[in-house]
């Protein structure tokens, strides 16, 4: 699936909207420049985590019968010149047995976005 992200100047603003094809949502930059109700950029990188861990989560619990009542996902980053460092914690409800907690944080370490952001990333762009 390709993302679209487009900005037009008379806008007026510096918000961005996004695009899949089949949903729509926008980004801006950080307070006071743009739109504070409005995720930024690191924002929408770091929910991807976050969304993807409890979507995963709540999957594979259901498929295994695991009395899993809720699951929370925070995800806060770190940055330094050359690293971007994601700090999750999962929060994990229900009548939940050691084995099956531990079940579940090793299917967290490999939602399909926490494997992507753990590979080596290359970013190949066209300018057209």
């Amino acid at each position: 699936m390709t993302i679209e992200a487009t900005w037009l100047a008379n806008s007026g603003s510096s918000v961005c909207d996004l695009r899949n094809g089949t949903a729509h949502w926008r980004a801006d930059l950080d307070a006071p420049a743009g739109d504070a109700s409005l995720p930024n950029p690191h924002d929408l990188l770091d929910s991807a985590l976050a969304a993807c861990t409890t979507l995963t989560l709540q999957v594979y619990a259901k498929r295994r019968g695991y009395d899993l009542q809720e699951v929370r996902v925070t995800v806060q980053h770190e940055e330094a010149t050359g690293s971007y460092k994601l700090m999750r914690t999962v929060e994990l409800r229900g009548e939940l047995a050691p084995d099956v907690r531990e079940d579940l944080l090793r299917v967290a370490n490999k939602c399909p976005v926490h494997k992507s952001l753990s590979a080596q990333i290359s970013i190949e762009t066209t300018l057209t």
